[in-house]
């Protein structure tokens, strides 16, 4: 059985590349922290700064919809599917290959 190696894209899959990925703009930020509308539960102000990330923690968090993690739980949120779906989907649109790990 075949599984994922999380650890090893936590390393190579920042929460920047997601952010990019995703289209998001930040419409506030201080230091390592960026502020923005929330991509998990649709903000519909896009002035909204409900939504925050720490860049250098590669973590974010909704103060209004709970919704936090890091690079690869924010995409699973925002893509509504699975840690393990997200990542495979993250390794194609990112040109990366996904690190296998093969269980005998």
């Amino acid at each position: 059985m075949s599984g994922v190696n999380f650890d090893l894209l936590r390393e190579r899959i920042s929460i920047v590349d997601v952010l990019r990925l995703l289209d998001l703009t930040a419409c506030g930020q201080q230091a390592d922290q960026l502020r923005g509308p929330c991509p998990v539960h649709g903000t519909s102000n896009p002035q909204s700064q409900a939504f925050t990330v720490n860049v250098r923690l590669g973590r974010y968090y909704c103060h209004r919809c709970g919704s936090g993690g890091n690079a690869l739980e924010l995409s699973a949120a925002v893509g509504g599917v699975s840690v393990y779906a997200a990542a495979i989907e993250l390794c194609r649109s990112l040109g990366l290959e996904v690190p296998w790990i093969h269980r005998w």
